[in-house]
């Protein structure tokens, strides 16, 4: 939502508002890793004992992506996870006890403090290649993986490093999607299982994507749906417009405001319930305290659009008069 004191501020207002769940990334200038982990640290250490990790008790997940420039060799991608996990959620580890045994002799064990690594919950790749204007470091990046050899490296992510959970990809046409679940099931039919130093194959977990909705990423959501992939949404109440022309053709439609006076809610509610109702998952940004309460409640309440209303919604995908 922000960058240094403004980022960590909005971070602990969602953490005091209930979010247990967080989406970043390691592109600077964007996103700050190090205020996020700063943040949640300072709000969950003091509780931290090994006999009961806060991390897990409180089911805490965050997310990141490596930028496109980052996709420089499969030990490359391995080292970013891993140091961006360490930024993040390095305090979540909980210190444990191994005994040894020094030249093998008896009586004579040592104790070797060790730590159990608290993982991500995804690893992007934030997009497959860098397009100009993107961002700065796109400028003049070097030469980069093609994304099935990248991909390999997203897999030795949690395969062998245990680094994250699952893994997945953002910003991907439907075509490199499709590219990417062959290239596993391909190697799925030949072998399937870890092979030394080689994880197993594995099919993206999450994709994130661009959708609100009058462009609602219809293509993408159907391959999700059919392989059991989730769809997370971003810019889902419409700021891609925003950024673009300068105003908002979602939050400012006529459709969207009529179903917010109906219900009594805010247009944001309207448009965050649609998505959550149609089977994606929201990542909003905000460092306003009542807007980060407002989306709280949102999420923790049960669905609240009838069925002739989300098909309203849906609609607008289809009609051009709502730009």
């Amino acid at each position: 939502a922000a960058l240094g004191e403004a980022c960590f501020k909005s971070v602990t207002m969602a953490l005091d508002a209930g979010f247990r769940k967080f989406d970043t990334a390691e592109a600077e200038y964007w996103y700050d890793q190090e205020a996020v982990g700063k943040a949640l640290g300072s709000f969950f250490v003091p509780e931290l004992i090994a006999e009961d990790p806060i991390c897990s008790k409180e089911d805490l997940k965050v997310s990141t992506k490596i930028p496109p420039w980052e996709l420089l060799s499969i030990d490359h991608i391995r080292t970013r996870a891993a140091e961006s996990r360490e930024t993040l959620l390095g305090f979540c580890d909980v210190p444990i006890l191994s005994e040894g045994n020094n030249d093998g002799v008896r009586g004579g064990e040592s104790e070797e403090t060790k730590s159990l690594k608290y993982p991500l919950d995804v690893y992007y790749i934030h997009a497959p290649k860098c397009w100009p204007g993107w961002h700065s470091r796109c400028d003049n990046v070097k030469e980069t993986l093609p994304l099935r050899e990248a991909w390999l490296g997203m897999e030795a992510v949690v395969g062998l490093d245990h680094n994250a959970e699952r893994i997945g990809l953002s910003n991907v046409h439907p075509d490199e999607l499709l590219d990417i679940i062959q290239f596993v099931k391909d190697r799925e039919s030949s072998s399937g299982t870890a092979n030394g130093a080689n994880p197993p194959p594995r099919m993206p977990d999450v994709l994130q994507a661009y959708a609100d909705p009058l462009r609602p990423a219809s293509e993408l959501r159907q391959i999700c749906e059919e392989h059991n992939i989730e769809f997370v949404s971003y810019s889902t109440l419409g700021t891609q417009h925003a950024m673009r022309s300068g105003s908002n053709p979602v939050l400012g439609s006529a459709s969207i405001n009529e179903l917010a006076k109906s219900y009594d809610r805010s247009t944001a509610e309207i448009v965050l319930s649609w998505a959550l109702q149609r089977g994606m998952s929201v990542i909003p940004r905000s460092n306003k305290e009542a807007h980060i309460r407002q989306l709280a409640n949102l999420l923790f309440e049960d669905p609240f659009l009838n069925e002739e209303d989300l098909a309203i919604i849906d609609e607008m995908g289809n009609d051009l008069n709502e730009l």
